[in-house]
């Protein structure tokens, strides 16, 4: 079982994808661990993911290669341990706001869930 955070969408957004919720995983990613800044721009998390491209190019130009390495291991370790706060504060500020989450063994059964215990107000019907 892992946890899910939900995130609602911005009110602006269209009607008909205004209720889902964004759902992040509150694990470790492993896309992001192999592929280390690229991973978090495959993941949408463009803002960390250029500043961290920045930093490890940065590293490469100005830091002698046997320690270059280690560093690069280890920021690719840091942002795979954090990638869902970075994907949950990069949403927040596109305007997703926070909504409570649920456990459950994958992606769809989390919506599910999720739906469960936050049912949509039904709009009152107009009257004849």
């Amino acid at each position: 079982m892992t946890f899910y955070s939900a995130l609602l969408p911005p009110a602006g957004r269209p009607a008909d994808t205004r209720g889902w919720p964004v759902m992040v995983a509150c694990r470790m990613s492993w896309l992001v661990l192999l592929c280390g800044w690229g991973g978090l721009l495959l993941r949408g998390c463009f803002i960390s993911g250029l500043l961290a491209g920045g930093v490890s190019i940065l590293l490469m130009q100005f830091v002698p290669l046997a320690l270059a390495l280690p560093v690069l291991g280890g920021l690719h370790l840091l942002l795979a341990l954090n990638t869902p706060e970075i994907r949950q504060w990069e949403l927040q500020l596109r305007g997703y706001a926070p909504a409570p989450g649920v456990y459950a063994p994958d992606r769809n059964a989390a919506v599910l869930r999720w739906l469960e215990h936050n049912r949509p107000v039904p709009l009152p019907s107009p009257v004849s």
